[in-house]
């Protein structure tokens, strides 16, 4: 490596470093303050239905009030638009609830809270299926739905959504999500409350069903292994390479002291890695050939901080976003970072040719076959898999039935 390039290494280094330092110090602020206001706002929530109670013992009974907008009832309680279309959702009558006890500091209130909802929202029977290491998510949704549950909520990180969703996907059952993880990508993208519990539990109940698309994952050392192997889900983004080792850099302690900034820490170690072959292969017979040191396959595309690494990747539209990024060095992998964060400073024209130490490509397709001649590790959501040298990755579009806050777009990353 030549003086200036080395240099230029040594520069970005220490910029990057400072950055994560002064990005962790606000992001931790701003997640406090993201709690209070989530408290507060649950503390008006209940004085406004305490005041409206009030107001509706005195003035009569609750079939005498106007329906807001001058919509009718329906004779299942949803409410119905001019049109006579049935904007709210479907009430739901048993109500389960895998729940990860990890991911909440008193499991035993949150119970107790959700309990409080359901029975005033709904008048709902709400039974809670608690997560274990020898099983963290697939079982318990099986069991709540031979119970006869038309609710599965997901109460934990990104794994227990991914698993219960493994279940309930190309089912008619309900599923909702009460965020409680690192990442908390799914709910982050569909608009699901983050940080209050309660808004979330109340989304599930109250919102609207939405058909969302999921990815689902072979992977082996050989395209005949890939090819054989069980399929796994994924509904945000799987891939191998970097961003794998990256996310089985990040230690389990400063995740819960961090949150998802942990995983800034953890990328540090994998910048300076080599990138690999990799060829991708298409439907349409095409072939990509890449120096690359992540490939990613999304499902939706909006990372935490509010930054959206696949612009075009959203749950509904039936496709995969796939990102092949390689770069070289500190000084490379800052210009991709500049990529996703900051596009609008990426240089242009002659001088981005002279400079640029990195790639970013990026395709659509419904399927695709990534295959590589070094085995890289695997992530599927934030759970590392075993290395593999071959990918194939498909979108099953429609395929799980998501409850979302009301007003949620899916089309908007």
């Amino acid at each position: 490596m030549d003086q200036p390039l080395l240099l230029l290494n040594i520069v970005s280094i220490i910029i990057l470093v400072v950055a994560v330092v002064l990005l962790a110090v606000v992001l931790r602020h701003l997640a406090r303050h993201r709690r209070e206001i989530g408290e507060l706002r649950t503390t008006a929530e209940r004085h406004e239905k305490e005041m409206r109670e009030a107001s509706v013992a005195e003035g009569g009974s609750d079939g005498e009030v106007a329906e807001a907008g001058g919509g009718a009832v329906g004779t299942d309680g949803s409410a119905a638009g001019a049109d006579g279309a049935v904007g709210a959702p479907e009430r739901v009558q048993q109500v389960a609830v895998v729940l990860n006890p990890a991911k909440f500091d008193d499991a035993e209130q949150f119970r107790t809270r959700v309990r409080e909802i359901a029975e005033h929202l709904e008048g709902a029977e709400v039974t809670f299926y608690e997560t274990s290491v020898e099983d963290p998510g697939r079982g318990q949704a099986r069991q709540a739905r031979l119970d006869g549950a038309d609710l599965v909520i997901a109460a934990g990180g990104d794994g227990t959504v991914r698993l219960v969703a493994s279940v309930l996907a190309g089912t008619d059952t309900r599923m909702g999500i009460i965020p409680s993880g690192t990442g908390n990508l799914l709910a982050r993208n569909l608009d699901i409350p983050l940080e209050d519990p309660s808004a979330a539990m109340t989304a599930a109940l109250a919102g609207h069903d939405k058909q969302i698309d999921v990815g689902w994952l072979r992977t082996g050392g050989s395209i005949g292994e890939a090819a054989s192997s069980a399929e796994q889900i994924f509904l945000v983004i799987a891939g191998f390479g970097a961003d794998a080792e990256m996310i089985g850099h990040t230690d389990d302690t400063m995740k819960k002291r961090l949150g998802w900034v942990a995983y800034v820490f953890g990328g540090v170690r994998t910048i300076l890695g080599r990138s690999v072959d990799v060829v991708l292969d298409f439907p349409d017979g095409t072939r990509h050939a890449h120096k690359a040191r992540t490939v990613l396959l999304g499902n939706v595309g909006k990372l935490p901080g509010g930054f959206v690494l696949m612009p075009d990747a959203t749950a509904d539209n039936g496709r995969l976003e796939i990102v092949v990024a390689g770069w070289k060095g500190a000084a490379g992998f800052s210009q991709v970072l500049t990529e996703v964060v900051t596009p609008q400073l990426v240089p242009r024209g002659r001088f981005a040719e002279t400079t640029r130490l990195s790639s970013m490509d990026r395709y659509q397709a419904t399927e695709v076959k990534v295959a590589t001649t070094k085995a890289q590790p695997v992530q599927l959501d934030g759970d590392t898999d075993a290395e593999a040298t071959h990918l194939i990755a498909r979108i099953d579009p429609a395929s799980l039935r998501l409850r979302v806050p009301a007003g949620t777009d899916p089309t908007q990353p």
